[in-house]
């Protein structure tokens, strides 16, 4: 730590979920990633990206990913930037659009990331609880003059989705800039990504971890005002996106049919899931993401965790006011699913 600076030697480390060595021998129910593989056409376009042209440098700004995806949603491609997933997006947001003086606002529970990567540049923050109903309420958020705020559509890790209107009634009184995650928007397609047309201080990010099978290409899109994508390109590092990244990428947005059978699997997966913890007496946080957050009235959050973990099956528990009383779960395999509900139904027995 000899020659770490102030902020490094402050910041809380941030902390992803488990990757055993022995990964093959666990069911990983703990990070959220999608339990079926990338489409065979996205397998296809990274193979025959491993090319002799991969000695070249990649696009710089992943021009034809920008295009396919502004195409999509019917923005100009100037409204779109490509990152080295969502993470990179937040790092540039917290290093060219906040000054150390100014502060930030996130809510509590949320995405952890969040806060470590505010200490990380030195700026000042305010966790804002979720309501009893573990809803964000925006009029905190209103009581300061707040640079930066970051909500989650759907927030991770309750899985609950943000009103549409509530955020419309915030914007038209928020000064600062808002940020909204939508890394799990997909599975239900509840997107707020037409409030960037509306207001020029809101800002979409989007992730190819988890809808697209892609957590590990690291792929992330930002949408936004034009003024602020140029920052966003000023600031990043010059060739942030590979060239294996952007074919995987624009292949994953090409090929819907794929994508929308696999929403459909990972939702009739959930749908299950959810009525199998019913049975075994677990309260369910109304969830419209890739996983449930659940909590039973005759065992400890933690306990469940260490159990499953025991029993070669990862879930997540997060220490801390509110989600310790939880863990999350991320929705598997039919397969894995089903194991899962045999231990825990073991487990609850004792």
């Amino acid at each position: 730590m000899k020659y770490w600076n102030k902020n490094l030697k402050n910041m809380a480390e941030y902390i992803p979920g488990e990757q055993p060595q022995n990964l093959e021998e666990f069911i990983k129910l703990n990070t959220n990633e999608n339990p079926f593989p990338p489409s065979k056409s996205v397998l296809e376009a990274l193979k025959n990206a491993c090319d002799e042209n991969l000695r070249r440098y990649p696009n710089p700004t992943a021009a034809q990913v920008r295009e396919c995806f502004a195409d999509m949603h019917s923005f100009s491609p100037d409204h779109v930037f490509v990152g080295n997933g969502s993470d990179e997006i937040f790092t540039l947001l917290f290093r060219g659009f906040i000054d150390p003086k100014d502060r930030a606002a996130f809510p509590y529970p949320s995405y952890s990331l969040y806060y470590t990567l505010a200490e990380a540049h030195g700026i000042k923050y305010d966790r804002i609880p979720l309501t009893k109903s573990l809803d964000v309420d925006f009029e905190p958020f209103l009581e300061k003059k707040y640079a930066l705020a970051i909500v989650t559509n759907p927030n991770n890790p309750t899985g609950k989705g943000i009103d549409g209107k509530s955020v419309r009634a915030f914007l038209q009184k928020f000064e600062g800039l808002l940020v909204i995650d939508e890394a799990y928007v997909d599975f239900y397609g509840e997107t707020l990504i037409g409030f960037v047309k509306e207001f020029d201080n809101c800002i979409i990010t989007r992730s190819f971890s988890k809808s697209y099978s892609l957590a590990g290409l690291r792929v992330g899109l930002a949408i936004a005002h034009p003024d602020i994508i140029r920052g966003l390109i000023k600031l990043k590092d010059s060739y942030n996106v590979d060239r294996l990244a952007q074919a995987g990428a624009l292949a994953a947005l090409r090929d819907v049919k794929s994508f929308r059978y696999c929403m459909e699997m990972v939702r009739n997966n959930k749908e299950y899931l959810e009525e199998m913890l019913e049975s075994l007496g677990f309260e369910i946080v109304p969830s419209k993401a890739n996983f449930v957050f659940v909590k039973h009235p005759a065992a400890l959050a933690k306990e469940l965790y260490e159990k499953l973990k025991a029993r070669k099956i990862l879930v997540r528990w997060f220490d801390g006011p509110v989600q310790s009383e939880y863990v999350r779960i991320t929705v598997g395999t039919m397969m894995e699913i089903k194991t899962l509900i045999k231990e825990l139904r073991e487990i609850l027995k004792t």
